[in-house]
């Protein structure tokens, strides 16, 4: 994790965003989920619709820079939110939408966080990139969608957000 962030201080964080800015006492956990993949958080309700936790994707808290894990944090905190008071918390809602950028938050798939895989055909040598550590590690089991090659891997890099 990254050191700066526990779940101890995402939690204080989230607690002084929403108080200032909500008049909303934080009643829920942020818990770290490694498990998350295609989405950097979210925040999570039991059967019933009551809020249980707000989770952080655990690439996001190791790879994202300071302000990257800052604005998912308070994207997720804007749902939480949103949802106390009634209002439509969906991604995507004008109203939503406008708070994200009032509170500089980021829009839902707008951020690319975490480690990636560049591959490359071996006819055309067109580059494409993956998250797919499978991919990396047997790339003979995959083709390219341009040539329907086989493809090899030739280097990684990491986004931060």
């Amino acid at each position: 994790m990254n050191v700066l962030f526990t779940e101890e201080k995402l939690t204080k964080y989230a607690e002084q965003f929403l108080k200032a800015n909500f008049n909303i006492d934080l009643s829920i956990p942020i818990k770290r989920n490694n498990r998350l993949r295609s989405s950097l958080g979210r925040y999570v309700m039991d059967a019933a619709g009551n809020p249980s936790r707000i989770e952080l994707s655990g690439n996001v808290l190791t790879y994202a820079k300071e302000s990257t894990i800052i604005g998912v944090l308070k994207h997720e905190c804007i749902h939480y939110a949103y949802h106390i008071q009634g209002k439509d918390m969906r991604d995507g809602h004008p109203q939503f939408e406008k708070a994200l950028e009032q509170f500089n938050a980021p829009s839902t798939e707008t951020l690319k966080v975490g480690k990636f895989f560049i591959f490359e055909c071996v006819r055309c040598k067109k580059r494409g990139e993956t998250r797919l550590k499978r991919l990396a590690i047997k790339p003979n089991d995959y083709r390219t969608h341009c040539c329907q090659e086989k493809l090899r891997i030739v280097g990684e890099t990491i986004y931060r957000g």
